[in-house]
């Protein structure tokens, strides 16, 4: 191991503390809570042992690192799901799933292994553990008509403070749609034609790079190819309201106020417009089918629709019977507009000026200092309209969708672009749960209260969508 090798920004928030005069940082504490302290070192151990590399080949270090990302991922499960659980920490807890794996990539960031390793394989290496602990390679469904097949896909906690400087509250957040895949992952319903609907879940990165390139689609790709396991729903879930919203259009550009949990956005300049570089979501070609760049307004679409049982989910009542009570279900049909470029952004102020002017005229006192000024302005804006004229189409990309334009709303973008890709006709879209609440320590009981009812409602939902599923019998 070469310790001297830089920690990734995630990783320099291992040492955080939430108080400088703690003995522990608060991942220790975490992961000591939670049983899932021993994974770093273990790993560690696996990658070095007795001063020999864990794996002689690349394809040996490919094989090794998806194993220990899936042991981690089932790890991850079974304690959610009660079948091991060690700890004082509430089973319900998501949160050491994401600071386990970071003690891990961290060890294979400064693994040093006998065999020649360039900067590329390393980071394919990093790729291929991020996908295993996240349980990306751990799908399957059942074959058959007899199966209704839900994917179902959630996120790390977020917004986790500054990397490297103690007393950072954020590092304490969590996720409920996580901690809801983590406790979904493998439930089957009983549906009212005599099928069974089968859930399977992964975990999502809030960063931007991996969405980049083209992890979601690779997850969900073979599940959406045409075959006798393929998916029957796909919903996205994250957090971020103060209710359930059912988000119904999901909009292509993808930068907001805010970067990821690697302190990073995507490369999006020169204005910031939709058009400029990395600005729109550019999904992998080997799934697009086509090259999204050079950029073009609609291709791939501006927004996609969702296309989920929203009323049906509405009505399903998934609140009855949460202590402390549920929260509203609502569709939500926002989204916002915005120039596609910057000469549309110019042409858009033109038309405004232009406006203004003519309003300004008219109101002016014939022959007057106000009307002539006026008229200045009118003929100046007029000027601009004729070299570049106001065009509907270039001046109505997305800005928002009902999500945002954060990685919420590009997990729900990609999702249901990829149910349009292949043709279906699947129920898929985003579920935004409330906000979970932020505890003052590791943990405390109203953390864990609230968590647990956003957790039930989420999983009533899916519930719901998968009840929607069965086939009405023929009349």
């Amino acid at each position: 191991m070469d310790t001297t090798v830089t920690a990734s920004y995630e990783e320099q928030r291992l040492p955080n503390k939430l108080s400088g005069s703690d003995a522990l940082s608060f991942s220790q504490q975490l992961l000591q809570a939670s049983g899932f302290d021993k994974f770093g070192p273990d790993f560690a151990a696996k990658l070095c042992n007795n001063g020999m590399a864990g794996a002689s080949s690349y394809d040996e270090a490919v094989t090794l690192l998806r194993s220990e990302g899936v042991k981690l991922w089932q790890a991850a499960l079974d304690r959610v799901q009660g079948r091991v659980v060690q700890g004082t920490l509430s089973r319900s807890d998501d949160r050491m799933l994401y600071w386990a794996r970071l003690t891990m990539t961290l060890a294979l960031r400064q693994w040093k292994p006998d065999f020649p390793l360039s900067d590329d394989q390393r980071a394919a290496l990093q790729n291929e553990f991020e996908r295993a602990s996240r349980g990306q390679y751990a799908i399957d469904f059942p074959e058959g008509p007899q199966y209704k097949r839900i994917l179902v896909s959630g996120f790390d906690p977020f917004t986790l403070g500054a990397a490297g400087r103690d007393g950072q509250l954020g590092m304490l957040k969590g996720n409920p749609s996580g901690a809801t895949i983590l406790s979904l992952d493998g439930n089957t319903v009983a549906l009212a034609d005599g099928t069974t609907a089968v859930i399977r879940t992964f975990i999502l990165p809030v960063n931007y790079g991996p969405f980049i390139a083209g992890m979601q689609e690779d997850t969900l790709g073979p599940w959406f190819k045409p075959g006798s396991k393929r998916v029957d729903a796909s919903v996205t879930m994250s957090q971020g309201r103060s209710s359930f919203d059912l988000e119904h259009y999901n909009g292509r550009y993808h930068f907001a106020n805010f970067e990821g949990n690697d302190n990073l956005n995507p490369p999006c300049d020169g204005g910031f417009f939709p058009a400029t570089l990395e600005c729109d979501i550019n999904p992998p070609q080997r799934w697009l089918g086509y090259a999204a760049t050079p950029w073009k307004r609609d291709t791939p679409p501006q927004f996609v629709a969702a296309s989920l049982p929203f009323q049906k989910l509405i009505d399903a009542n998934t609140a009855a019977g949460l202590d402390g009570g549920g929260w509203a279900v609502a569709r939500n049909d926002d989204y916002d507009v915005t120039p596609c470029t910057q000469a549309a952004a110019d042409a858009t102020r033109a038309k405004a000026d232009y406006d203004a002017a003519r309003a300004a005229w008219f109101a002016a006192p014939s022959g007057s200092a106000e009307e002539a000024d006026a008229q200045k302005k009118i003929d100046a804006a007029a000027a601009l309209l004729a070299a570049n004229p106001l065009n509907p189409q270039e001046t109505n990309c997305a800005l928002n969708g009902g999500g945002g334009n954060y990685l919420s709303n590009a997990s729900a973008y990609r999702n249901t672009l990829m149910r349009d890709i292949f043709g279906l006709t699947i129920p898929a879209g985003h579920i935004h749960t409330p906000t979970m609440q932020t505890p003052s320590g590791v943990t405390s009981a109203g953390f864990e209260a609230n968590r647990e009812r956003i957790v039930a409602q989420s999983r009533n939902l899916i519930f719901a969508l998968a009840k929607s599923l069965a086939t009405s019998p023929a009349p």
